[in-house]
């Protein structure tokens, strides 16, 4: 049950990249609730969660701006997943995956993430000091693969809502829609931490009723782009 906490963290990314992220790094150096999967301890080291405070308020202003906010989303339409993909790896010292070692395998983080990263100046600062150190092997790629592709489905999950809300109200709306996602995505981080099993719980629900609407969302958008392509 305690595999909420990372999945519902990296779902929480995919609304606001920073804070979920800032809230375990809060959570397990000062409150001591959680323990940071060793190939990731640096989240709690003072630049990076300075990084992620100012980031944090730039988010909760930026996505308040009408025109800006659409922008804001686009840049974070591949930061978003690499943050769920990361808050999701830092948190899963929580619990073992069978028949995998999350603490002491030694391999690398996949090149083809590395180089994603790269387009990100903090974020890129952040695959570096990872590649430094060991990183697990087979379930801490699943837990990545898990948390980028929960951050990805509620990020596509924001912007199509807040694309809507542009055309049908102006963009009016657009700033009680941010208000909202915000109290939305602190109910999620305290549930994480908190309430594990509950946030799992809610997860499968999501899952089930939105899933499949978002993954038809994904295959339109990818066969529009071949057909722009061919």
């Amino acid at each position: 049950m305690d595999l909420g906490t990372p999945l519902g963290l990296a779902f929480a990314s995919g609304i606001n990249a920073y804070l979920p992220l800032l809230s375990f790094a809060i959570s397990a150096r000062f409150f001591h609730l959680y323990k940071v999967n060793p190939n990731f301890a640096f989240i709690t080291s003072n630049w990076f969660m300075l990084a992620l405070v100012v980031l944090t308020l730039l988010d909760f202003v930026a996505d308040k701006i009408p025109l800006i906010d659409h922008t804001w989303d686009a840049i974070h339409t591949v930061i978003r997943p690499i943050a769920g993909a990361l808050v999701a790896a830092a948190s899963s010292g929580q619990f073992h995956i069978p028949g995998t070692n999350i603490s002491n395998a030694h391999s690398q983080l996949p090149q083809t993430i590395l180089t994603t990263v790269s387009s990100s100046h903090l974020l890129g600062t952040m695959v570096i000091a990872a590649n430094s150190i060991p990183t697990a092997g087979l379930g801490l790629i699943i837990i990545l693969i898990l948390g980028g592709l929960l951050a990805a489905m509620s990020h596509t999950a924001k912007a199509t809502t807040r694309l809507v809300s542009t055309f049908t109200t102006a963009g009016l709306f657009n700033v009680v829609l941010s208000v909202a996602e915000d109290i939305l995505v602190l109910i999620i981080v305290l549930l994480s931490l908190l309430v594990p099993v509950i946030m799992l719980i809610i997860l499968g629900l999501f899952l089930i009723v939105f899933g499949p609407r978002l993954f038809r969302t994904w295959s339109k958008r990818l066969r529009r782009e071949r057909s722009g392509l061919l």
